[in-house]
């Protein structure tokens, strides 16, 4: 108690400086502790079901035999979605290793409505009857079987609350498209956030005796399959056999392509994605830089005191107090100074939750977790072992002789080892923030082939007259430009199918969107040779295509191989697949009657207030139509959410480590000038001058911040090469940028030191040499 009395005593006289101690261990913490619980969170992945070392999940790997080409959607050579049939065959051909098995529809067609309301953030899927079981999720009323009725739907327990409060959801329906209507028949248990498959609630695949948009082994590879392994073990029996018994069913062979089926535990499916790994160890690097460079913060303004405060340990030691005795009284300070620190960040991270979440892409609820909740605690222990340890230790160890004269041991070698962990860790940051500044910068602004300004779309499946008829009506509307309608988004995959080439042999996956005849002139299409479409049957096709045909001769008259119609035009090419994707070949086909599904608005300016009266137009003249529309910017800018993400924790972390660094520097700084006062007296008695008395400790701190911050800087450009590498066009890495946060940051400790330092600098000599 009495270490915990003198701890608070010495608190309180030196309230400035715990203020600034106590600022940087709350910033320090909140970055860590998140960071840290992000990274153990993402590591969980698919690890809340029952057994589920037993999960696994089928994947393709295609191959070119001839160029060696791969195909995958992972950034790592696999596909994850197959065909329909090939989670029951798993099941049927290999009883004696798999158990049970499930197949799931994970694309959303629908727009989901109750009564007339939509729910816009309602997320779905489509399941077997056989999901919950191979799953292993509790079905908390109704019978799962159920799902093999049409139109059956099972929800979510946080969706049945959400959605009808404390009534009971079982009977009760929701509308699809505002056609389909859909009947609850049962409760599920919640699906952490930490799965794939989490989702408000389940649509059966069953229809008429097949699966919803299924095609059986002729194509259509959009499902996931799912299985459930008698033993972990029987994983490598599984791959050793999948490739003969798929052989049964399907070619596995065309042309020089050939595909290979595998199987991997679902437990390590988000983790062997390059890009979650990239990501992980960056936010590993974030999270250790920003943290660590508090500690060090703590540490360097500890001991920077340590001149001034040996006297005092000096007496404690002469009215009998042991070294251990002392430590403990710096562990005590140390510790009412974390506890204050946990309470400012606690209330940081409650009123910027609704920031943090967005940031994260993951509720406050999850990342405090009980299966990862010891990741904050250990980072309190790390914190506090760190933070008050060393300093405790090197104070302990003070002679009680320095009762009796002044101590000068400043301590310099771990000053100056923390001040270069410290430039280290914010120029890597710096660095790494410049380059997300600029590739998002990039992402945003870059050329997508269409006009986005003023361009919106909704999407429903629609009726070739109830299609004309939404047309003509909002052509009438002052707030519209122009109308046009197609088969799908101007974002994303469209129809695919193979791309022949001269020799006769695939040589890509070609995207191929039918549309009316005003598609192009609508959405800003640049035609660079020919015409745009103006009858059924006349074909755009991209350059991309054009240069995978090696047309070099033109593409006009000519035709591409299983698309019916003749080409009259070539357009600059659409970034359907955004700009983490190749270029994909693309062929627009003039067919108004399959136009049937997106509807294309190029809207007057004001934009945002001409989309609301267009959406309240909508709404009162078609109530039967499930149109909802919303801007093509606003896709876009969902699409590269986790860039977005990427970037502003980056720019958080920047200015946390950014402010602590300085008030780390400027506590160096005051022990610097305090300890060496004599010494710049006795140069100012001798002639010196102001300005060189700045040069003196400006060469002295730059000696450290120099090689720090070339390494640091060296680091992020390095982090930031393998950051973007998950993108197909990226900024170019200009080492002149590089070399200017570099100067940026030193310029900066520059001038702390300047401004700090001018008021002892200009300090008349004889008060120094009084004071001592």
């Amino acid at each position: 108690m009495r270490q915990i009395y003198y701890s608070i005593r010495t608190l309180l006289h030196e309230r400035t400086l715990n203020i600034v101690r106590v600022l940087s261990l709350s910033l320090g913490l909140t970055v860590g502790i998140l960071l840290f619980s992000q990274i153990a969170f993402e590591m969980s992945y698919e690890k809340c079901y029952p057994e589920a070392e037993n999960l696994i999940m089928a994947r393709i790997a295609a191959q070119n035999m001839t160029t060696g080409e791969v195909q995958g959607d992972d950034g790592m050579n696999y596909d994850y979605t197959v065909c329909d049939p090939v989670a029951f065959t798993l099941a049927q051909d290999m009883p004696e290793e798999i158990e049970l098995a499930t197949c799931v529809l994970p694309s959303q067609f629908y727009h989901i409505y109750k009564e007339d309301k939509l729910l816009s953030k309602a997320n779905y899927m489509r399941v077997d009857t056989c999901f919950f079981e191979t799953m292993g999720i509790p079905v908390l009323k109704g019978n799962a079987k159920d799902l093999i009725i049409s139109n059956s739907i099972f929800v979510s327990e946080h969706f049945a609350r959400e959605t009808f409060g404390s009534a009971d959801p079982i009977g009760k329906t929701l509308s699809a498209d505002k056609q389909l209507e859909l009947t609850i028949r049962g409760v599920y248990k919640d699906i952490p956030e930490n799965s794939m498959l989490s989702r408000d609630f389940v649509i059966t695949i069953h229809r008429d005796g097949h699966y919803a948009s299924g095609n059986g082994w002729n194509g259509n590879d959009i499902f996931y399959a799912f299985a459930r392994l008698r033993h972990a073990s029987d994983i490598d029996k599984v791959n050793s056999k999948i490739q003969q018994v798929m052989a049964k069913y399907s070619p596995l062979q065309w042309d020089d392509w050939k595909l290979e089926y595998s199987v991997v535990p679902l437990s390590e499916r988000h983790l062997d994605s390059a890009d979650t790994q990239k990501r992980l160890m960056i936010f590993g690097f974030l999270g250790f830089s920003v943290f660590f460079v508090a500690i060090m913060n703590y540490m360097l303004i500890s001991i920077a005191t340590i001149s001034r405060r040996a006297k005092s340990v000096g007496v404690h030691k002469c009215s009998g107090a042991s070294s251990g005795n002392v430590f403990g009284m710096f562990l005590a300070e140390t510790g009412v100074l974390v506890l204050l620190s946990i309470l400012f960040s606690f209330l940081l991270i409650i009123n910027m939750g609704e920031l943090i979440e967005d940031l994260l892409g993951t509720s406050l609820a999850s990342l405090f977790a009980w299966d990862i909740i010891w990741i904050p605690l250990l980072t309190v222990a790390v914190l506090f072992l760190l933070a008050g340890g060393i300093p405790g230790k090197l104070f302990s160890r003070i002679p009680v002789t320095q009762v009796f004269r002044h101590y000068t041991d400043g301590k310099r070698g771990w000053k100056r080892s923390l001040l270069f962990v410290q430039f280290t860790g914010t120029s890597f940051v710096l660095g790494l923030l410049l380059v997300t500044l600029l590739q998002y910068s990039h992402l945003m602004n870059g050329d997508m082939g269409i006009k986005i300004p003023g361009l919106v779309e909704a999407e429903t499946w629609m009726s070739g007259e109830t299609v004309e008829h939404v047309k003509d009506e909002l052509l009438r509307q002052p707030m519209v430009d122009g109308v046009s309608a197609s088969t799908h988004s101007v974002l994303g995959e469209y129809w695919t199918r193979g791309l022949i080439g001269n020799d006769g042999k695939r040589i890509a996956t070609l995207n191929f969107n039918m549309c009316d005849y005003d598609y192009p002139n609508v959405m800003g299409i640049r035609i660079t040779e020919g015409t745009t479409i103006k009858k059924k049957g006349d074909l755009l096709v991209n350059k991309e295509l054009v240069r995978l045909m090696k047309w070099t001769d033109g593409a006009v008259g000519k035709s591409v191989s299983g698309v019916e119609g003749t080409i009259v035009g070539v357009f600059d090419d659409i970034r359907n697949r955004s700009f983490y994707s190749s270029q994909s070949p693309i062929a627009l086909i003039a067919d108004k009657e399959s136009a049937n599904h997106t509807i294309n608005v190029r809207l007057k300016e004001p934009y945002d207030e001409n989309l609301k009266r267009l959406n309240e137009c909508v709404a009162k003249t078609f109530p039967n139509v499930a149109l909802n529309f919303n801007s093509v910017d606003s896709k876009i800018r969902e699409g590269y959410k986790s860039v977005y993400r990427f970037r502003n924790a980056v720019w958080i972390s920047s200015c946390f480590i950014l402010l602590i660094v300085i008030t780390g520097l400027i506590g160096y700084v005051n022990g610097e000038t305090q300890r060496r006062s004599k010494e710049i007296a006795i140069c100012k008695v001798n002639g010196a001058e102001a300005s060189g008395i700045l040069k003196l400790l400006i060469y002295d701190i730059l000696n450290i911040s120099v090689i720090s911050v070339l390494i640091g800087t060296a680091a992020s450009y390095f982090t930031g090469q393998i950051w973007l590498e998950q993108f197909s066009e990226r900024i170019d890495m200009d080492l002149l940028l590089f070399i200017g946060i570099a100067l940026l940051v030193l310029l900066v400790i520059v001038a702390c030191v300047v401004v700090k330092a001018w008021h002892v600098a200009n300090e008349n000599p004889v008060k120094s040499i009084k004071a001592e």
